[in-house]
């Protein structure tokens, strides 16, 4: 989970916090309130590569998230970045369906692989 007006990237105390704070707001129990959530399907891809250039350096792949974005529009979201320990870029997508999700996030990998994999 992520909170933007708190944090740009998910934080468990945080969710644990919101969540808190939903289930106090609601005053019903938790499992009442997890009934209106909704998954969103999700795809991870590591992708080993040669270099860490800066991302938004990389016209080929900004250009494929461009893409990816407008495709997804506001039914899912793009985050790639690099590992912080290996030699590796972490692609992610989470879009309204597994197959629109797998296809964008190895199209995104693979943009990665031509960059600097």
């Amino acid at each position: 989970m992520i909170f933007l007006n708190h944090h740009t990237s998910g934080d468990g105390i945080i969710s644990a916090l919101q969540l808190l704070a939903a289930v106090r707001l609601e005053d019903k129990p938790l499992s009442r309130l997890a009934q209106v959530m909704q998954l969103s399907p999700q795809k991870i891809i590591n992708v080993d590569v040669r270099s860490k250039p800066p991302l938004d350096s990389l016209d080929e792949l900004q250009s494929a998230i461009r893409k990816a974005e407008r495709e997804l529009s506001r039914q899912g979201r793009v985050l790639i970045r690099y590992s912080g320990t290996q030699s590796m870029c972490r692609v992610m997508v989470e879009g309204p369906t597994a197959e629109i999700t797998d296809r964008l996030a190895q199209s995104l990998a693979d943009a990665v692989r031509r960059s600097i994999g």
